[in-house]
């Protein structure tokens, strides 16, 4: 088997043929093996001895070279040990968008808590409707051939209606019904985002967005966040310097939870109307204020800037039922109504005629219930965290269904891979963050589960992961 210095030397050769210092040469070996996935996050490398021995360098070159791999965030040391690659060999460098978007799926096989995805089991309403659907629907569930690639009629205008209560001027030639909000968000990325500019987005943000950047030939340009939320004042100088064609932003972001006001909304909106910057408005958890009111879109905001605004039913009533939607102009949502039939001819049109009964009769009464339910998880989470004596942080979150959690000290991605193993996933911070090295002593900890499933997973994480 080839050591770690093996491979080093192989790649040494190379890099000897270029120019520059012996000690940046040996540096960017390595951190060519690891943007190469050659080098393993966690990897440990050879001693600066042992390594100058097998390199034939002086040990003063090695001992430069592994410092600059400190200061760039690529290596972590500790006194008497051996160095290991730290988190921006976990970066955005080196997270593909399919390895980002893998991390908040669960596979096949169930696991014993799955805490590594932000997606909410059936409503009561949704139970009932499935186990008997034509009861539900007043008819007979199965008609026509099944297709409803452009949007059942009945659905379309259950959002329209839906868009409008939350203050949007909605028209129904302005929705494009989707299978799920994912799908609204790809369709919308893809037809906006060019290679030429860069997307902008939170600098910790939802992984979903990654592949559509990727799809359209585009690239991330992380807009500034604090503790408290997305930097407004330092967003606004990126838009201006940048002058993207395209920025994402959440409602509630995720996964931290924070929100802007309505004023620093204005503010935001007002700088990309200026750079001619469209904005996405990602309401997919929008509804799920557990703190406050309710947040309006920003198309509601009355400002002249362009928005899509997208959202969908499975975050409140249940993660199985794909049914999403985005409101844009009516001569874009045409070309994505279109565009998104000859990708699947449509959700079901059973599961339409369902989402439409769901949204225009049962959408407030399940999201009381929802919001309801949430909050007693969120408190069986924090009683759990704190019963079992860890010494997390977390920020209560003005929304959604996540918390950003901080491990002081830790690695996140060392704590997941643990997590894996003890039968409960947890999604490290590496996942959400544009900025590489970021997050690396985060994780996000979803509480969409029942309060005694979220007992369950916290115990299981402290006795075998923590």
């Amino acid at each position: 088997m080839r050591t770690t210095a093996d491979q080093l030397s192989g790649v040494l050769d190379h890099w000897k043929s270029g120019t520059g210092p012996l000690y940046h040469q040996l540096s960017d070996a390595i951190v060519s093996l690891a943007e190469a996935g050659s080098l393993e996050h966690g990897s440990r490398l050879p001693s600066e001895r042992a390594l100058a021995a097998r390199l034939h360098l002086s040990r003063n070159t090695v001992t430069a070279a592994y410092q600059r791999l400190r200061d760039q965030g690529w290596l972590e040391a500790s006194p008497g040990s051996a160095p290991r690659l730290g988190t921006r060999s976990r970066g955005v460098t080196a997270l593909t968008a399919q390895d980002r978007f893998s991390r908040i799926l669960v596979g096949q096989q169930e696991p014993l808590v799955a805490l590594n995805t932000a997606s909410p089991p059936p409503a009561p309403v949704v139970s009932e409707a499935l186990a008997a659907p034509e009861r539900f629907l007043g008819g007979v569930a199965a008609v026509g051939n099944g297709y409803a690639a452009l949007g059942d009629r009945d659905l379309t205008l259950a959002v329209t209606d839906h868009l409008r209560a939350s203050g949007l001027a909605a028209r129904p030639d302005e929705v494009v019904l989707t299978a799920g909000a994912q799908q609204a968000l790809w369709l919308a990325v893809t037809a906006l985002a060019t290679s030429s500019t860069p997307v902008a987005l939170e600098s910790i943000t939802y992984p979903g967005v990654f592949d559509a950047i990727a799809a359209a030939g585009s690239r991330p340009v992380a807009l500034p966040m604090t503790e408290a939320g997305l930097d407004v004042d330092g967003s606004i100088k990126m838009l201006r310097a940048a002058r993207p064609d395209l920025a994402y932003v959440t409602t509630f972001n995720n996964p931290t939870g924070t929100a802007l006001s309505d004023a620093d909304a204005v503010r935001l909106l007002d700088a990309a109307a200026s750079t001619e910057t469209t904005v996405i408005d990602d309401r997919t958890i929008g509804e799920l204020a557990l703190a406050g009111d309710r947040r309006r879109p920003f198309a509601a905001l009355g400002t002249a800037a362009s928005v899509v605004t997208v959202g969908g039913l499975s975050k409140v009533f249940w993660g199985g039922l794909r049914i999403g939607w985005l409101h844009t102009n009516a001569t874009l949502a045409a070309q994505l109504r279109h565009r998104r039939a000859a990708m699947d001819l449509g959700s079901p049109a059973l599961f339409q005629r369902v989402g439409a009964r769901l949204l225009r009769d049962h959408f407030e009464d399940t999201l009381a219930w929802r919001l309801e339910s949430l909050r007693e998880s969120l408190d069986a989470t924090l009683e759990a965290i704190a019963d079992a004596g860890l010494d997390w942080e977390v920020v209560e979150p003005v929304g959604g269904p996540s918390l950003w959690v901080r491990m002081p000290g830790a690695s996140a991605e060392r704590f997941a891979e643990r997590a894996e193993r003890a039968g409960v996933p947890i999604v490290a911070g590496a996942a959400f963050c544009v900025v590489p090295g970021q997050g690396a002593d985060r994780f996000r900890l979803p509480f969409y589960l029942p309060p005694e499933q979220m007992r369950l997973g916290i115990k299981t994480l402290a006795d075998r992961a923590a």
